[in-house]
């Protein structure tokens, strides 16, 4: 049964963080070594000073998350708690957390998930400082979870809106830096209300073995305007915090990068959608995403610095 369509609104205007240097089905790691030799000084950064985002004119903001508020059980199972201007997400997709899609490597876990143990597992894959959430994957521990997660070998999160919020057309945005490494698959897309599949749109994804690249994509219903590509060399994608940003009308999609329109399709979906971000580990197409090995440098850092949904004023 389809619920009545309503949103947890902010009206909270845009207040924070400077463009340091500025995916889910999406690849060297020859920069990766460099790269972890500073990493613990790149998380330790804040992402702290003003920024405005890339919003075109014309719309106004309502819905977003800062990720100024450090409570991270307001990501749980049922998407309860939260507050105004820190909005509670489910931390699994609509279907149970067994699931497994695109034969990926991982779980998705938060604190209260039991398994088969009986008990909370205590995996906790979310926090927020400094205003930036973070989505940690990690090697399920051998004795305390793998037993219980039916031998899945790893621990990520996800965030949804589907119990919260969900809309037709707008202008979506992410601030966000990408993790390096084999297997990495960051994503922000967005799925319709109700339950079927396609539609689906990516606002992007990502793979930890392709650092200057970004997929992004739309499959429309009956898969009708299917469409995707990679934007290659546009940014580094573990560099810094930058922008990703979609803008769904009823005439068309467009994906923008940093502010800037890096491709656009016409539109053939037109009803309510939810928005999704997750970092899954591997998948069936090692060509897109291949599997994660011994060099893979966990934790993989999926850093979110907000997420802000915009409708036509």
């Amino acid at each position: 049964m389809v619920r009545q369509v309503h949103s947890r609104d902010c009206d909270r205007s845009a207040r924070r963080v400077e463009r340091a240097g500025l995916h889910r089905r999406s690849f060297g790691l020859g920069a990766a070594a460099l790269l972890l030799g500073t990493r613990h000084l790149l998380h330790t950064q804040s992402a702290s000073a003003a920024s405005t985002g890339f919003v075109p004119p014309g719309y106004r903001l309502v819905f977003g998350d800062e990720f100024d508020d450090p409570d991270v059980s307001r990501i749980n199972e049922n998407a309860t708690g939260g507050r105004p201007g820190a909005p509670a997400w489910r931390s699994r997709y609509r279907h149970d957390r067994f699931t497994i899609i695109n034969e990926e490597k991982q779980i998705y876990v938060d604190p209260a998930f039991r398994g088969t143990a009986g008990r909370p597992l205590g995996v906790q894959p979310f926090s927020i400082a400094n205003g930036v959430l973070t989505i940690a994957a990690n090697p399920a521990d051998p004795v305390r979870v793998r037993p219980f997660v039916h031998d899945i070998a790893y621990t990520s999160g996800c965030i949804t809106s589907e119990l919260t919020l969900w809309r037709t057309y707008g202008y979506y945005e992410m601030r966000a830096r990408l993790p390096l490494g084999k297997g990495f698959w960051p994503a922000f897309w967005l799925l319709t209300k109700r339950v079927v599949w396609p539609p689906e749109i990516d606002v992007f994804e990502a793979s930890g073995v392709r650092p200057n690249d970004v997929h992004i994509g739309v499959l429309g219903p009956e898969r009708t305007g299917n469409a995707d590509t990679w934007i290659t060399g546009a940014i580094g994608i573990a560099d810094g915090f930058h922008a990703y940003g979609l803008d769904w009308s009823p005439e068309s999609v467009a994906w923008f990068l940093d502010g800037r329109e890096v491709w656009r399709r016409p539109n053939t979906i037109h009803e309510d959608m939810y928005i999704l971000a997750n970092l899954a580990l591997g998948n069936r197409d090692p060509k897109f995403i291949p599997n994660p090995d011994a060099s893979t440098p966990f934790p993989g850092r999926f850093e979110i610095d907000y997420i802000r949904i915009y409708a036509r004023a």
